[in-house]
């Protein structure tokens, strides 16, 4: 119980006193641990190419991604600045090594949960080969899986292929909060990973199926956004950023409209980088990060001609 009113009592004066606790870094490994609410004892960590989330409980933490290699002793360390408990359990929502790559650091985790194909996935990847084979999941997903019970409840979802063939949604029902990792990176074109059965053609359906099956979410941690971390800044708050869930409609909508857009170029008689050039989306995507979006357009070509 001590352990307990530990974990409350550094998570209020995170609240009160607007700090982000850092990680001592090897080099310039620094992970950003910010809370999403005292009360759930829910945080996002940021840094090492994705976001991952810890929930900590008296019977050890719960991790949901491991960040990339060499990243997992500093996401030990930001853990350790809030609790002295281990992390007992890793979920792995995709077999990308910046998801994934840090499992070979956490010897305390009894069981790594991911979705079947990624495991798949994941044991063909030369960080796993060998001895270090045994950071692969021990427990695989094939359509939804529930952890744990009461308000720390975790319901893991497979909707079908887009980022991967694998990719899962968290989602705590309790809290009203889902974390979609690179189903939903940010507001912008997603990277489509061919090489492990991501699919650009599926990714809106995939994204529809999500929006139209889990209820009950308010509050959405998407992949890879970038949480505040000037705290002279007005705007500056040690609880991490969010997103609505509309958000999260709308990033479905915006996968199907550029879906269809390519789909439109390609009847007309464009080439793929013709499309890419073309391409006309609602002026209310307008501020989304497009960087992806020509490998994306040539991606979709490539599925519509097999």
């Amino acid at each position: 119980m001590r352990r307990h009113l530990r974990l409350c009592r550094v998570g209020i004066a995170l609240l009160s006193v607007g700090v982000v606790i850092r990680a001592q870094p090897e080099s310039d490994k620094a992970i950003r641990i910010q809370t999403l609410n005292v009360r759930d004892i829910l945080y996002v960590l940021s840094g090492g190419g994705s976001n991952s989330l810890a929930l900590m409980r008296d019977d050890g933490v719960v991790l949901i991604d491991s960040k990339a290699p060499g990243w997992g002793q500093s996401v030990l360390r930001a853990i350790g600045s809030v609790t002295d408990q281990p992390v007992r359990l890793i979920v792995n929502t995709t077999a990308d090594l910046d998801h994934t790559g840090g499992n070979a650091d956490i010897a305390t985790a009894a069981d790594i949960v991911a979705h079947e194909n990624t495991k798949a996935n994941m044991s063909h990847m030369d960080a796993f080969q060998g001895s270090r084979a045994k950071f692969l999941p021990n427990k695989t997903v094939a359509t939804k899986m529930s952890l744990l019970d009461g308000q720390d409840r975790i319901d893991l979802y497979y909707f079908g292929a887009a980022h991967t063939n694998g990719d899962l949604v968290v989602v705590f029902p309790e809290k009203h909060l889902a974390y979609m990792g690179d189903l939903f990176p940010a507001k912008a074109a997603p990277v489509i990973d061919t090489a492990h059965g991501g699919s650009a053609v599926e990714f809106p359906t995939t994204l529809a199926r999500a929006v139209a099956e889990i209820t009950g979410v308010t509050r959405v941690v998407a992949g890879r956004y970038a949480a505040p971390v000037d705290p002279t800044d007005v705007k500056y708050s040690d609880t991490a950023q969010t997103m609505r869930w509309s958000d999260l409609v709308e990033y479905a909508g915006f996968n199907r409209d550029f879906l269809e857009a390519v789909e439109t170029a390609m009847r007309d008689g464009k080439n793929a980088d013709q499309a890419a050039a073309d391409l006309q989306l609602p002026e209310k995507y307008q501020n989304y990060d497009m960087q992806q979006a020509k490998a994306n357009v040539r991606a979709i070509y490539g599925e519509l001609k097999k």
